[in-house]
């Protein structure tokens, strides 16, 4: 996981520094997936952050259920954060 985080670190600083063509996936706030205010998606990262939101492309019969099932989890757990963040202000 440290690995994992500190080269996605290094990939945003190099966005934000201008290199172009930083694509890397991460949980962002997005409305490419209608269902959830925030997903797991590929953005292209640029000089002041996320510039552009991809959709996850093509997905198969089951894949989109498995999708489907998990949105009503996801959801909840994203409006649980949104209350604590807001309970501990």
């Amino acid at each position: 996981m440290a690995y994992t985080g500190a080269d996605f670190a290094d990939r945003v600083m190099a966005g934000l520094s201008g290199e172009k063509g930083v694509v890397e996936c991460t949980f962002v706030e997005q409305s490419v997936v209608p269902e959830a205010k925030f997903f797991a998606l590929p953005v292209t990262l640029g000089k002041e952050g996320v510039e552009t939101v991809h959709s996850y492309g093509t997905v198969s019969d089951y894949e989109k259920k498995l999708i489907s099932d998990m949105m009503p989890d996801l959801v909840a757990q994203a409006e649980k954060g949104f209350k604590f963040a807001a309970e501990s202000k």
